[in-house]
């Protein structure tokens, strides 16, 4: 089958990208490199240059294809530019949604847990009060693409984590065992739900033939110095730690609910731990010698 792949070059797309050239797909990639990078890209996909905002260039990349994971978007929560991350996130994913619908391809969405705000625990059918930009651009282009397509797949991501990231996991897997300070905003108690990108990778591809909104995420609620505290246990580096005021507007837990995702066959398959221990063997890392 022939899939385009939007933002296909960034994070998760590109080990999306990965998976649906090992299990035989043709994948067309969309991006701008604006995040991603062209060395990320695997050989045997087609790269499309160019923006979701931009009909004729969607057009163009949608052409032959069967199905769309759309992925492309502005992903920081805490950025100030509303506008631009309306622009893109809903807009950009207007033109994707209205065209891939046009050609009745399959639509798989990744969303995001900040359409939840604080509502916990992260159900589906909880009410939705996003607390920034960022989340209320996605709540509305999940909105819109229900309207459109009630056969869409909608995943709701967690907390991303894994090879090619800039997540706080990432950052602090490189820092503590370099012996650099790492610096904790508010009191370090904020809950967080990490899955690892190869699991919701995972949970994308079954979205290939299954409908509706679900959480992608471990079901598991880690705060922050307990993350800080697994990579000293495993690395044995213990670098200070400075704490600063919270984020304002920071969400204070978070945790998915995932009964629904397992009923359509997926599982957590990487745990916190492990997950770290690859990260870390992939920074060349080597344990001390004591």
């Amino acid at each position: 089958m022939r899939v385009l792949v939007t933002g296909g070059a960034g994070f998760i797309g590109s080990h999306l990208v990965d998976r649906l050239i090992n299990d035989g797909h043709e994948v067309v990639v969309l991006d701008n490199l604006s995040f991603g990078k062209k060395e990320w890209v695997n050989k045997k996909a087609r790269l499309v240059l160019g923006d979701i905002r931009d009909p004729t260039t969607v057009a163009t990349a949608l052409q032959g294809c069967e199905a769309v994971f759309h992925l492309a978007a502005l992903t920081d929560a805490r950025s100030s530019d509303d506008d631009a991350i309306y622009q893109v996130n809903y807009l950009g994913s207007e033109n994707v949604f209205n065209l891939a619908a046009a050609k009745k391809c399959k639509i798989i969405f990744t969303s995001s847990a900040a359409v939840y705000g604080e509502a916990f625990p992260c159900r589906e059918d909880a009410e939705c009060a996003p607390m920034n930009q960022y989340g209320k651009s996605k709540l509305k282009a999940e909105a819109l693409l229900q309207r459109l397509d009630s056969d869409a797949f909608v995943a709701r991501l967690f907390n991303c984590y894994g090879p090619r990231a800039k997540s706080v996991v990432n950052k602090f897997c490189d820092m503590i065992p370099n012996y650099k300070d790492i610096i904790i905003f508010g009191s370090g108690l904020q809950t967080r739900d990490f899955v690892h990108v190869n699991d919701v990778v995972n949970a994308l591809v079954l979205g290939m033939k299954n409908s509706g909104v679900y959480n992608v995420g471990t079901g598991v609620e880690t705060s922050v110095l307990h993350l800080v505290d697994t990579i000293h246990y495993i690395t044995r580096a213990k670098p200070d730690t400075k704490f600063t005021a919270p984020v304002p507007g920071d969400i204070r837990r978070s945790r998915a609910e995932t009964e629904k995702i397992k009923a359509i066959g997926w599982e957590t398959r990487i745990s916190l731990e492990d997950g770290l221990r690859t990260l870390l063997d992939e920074t060349g890392w080597k344990p001390l010698q004591i």
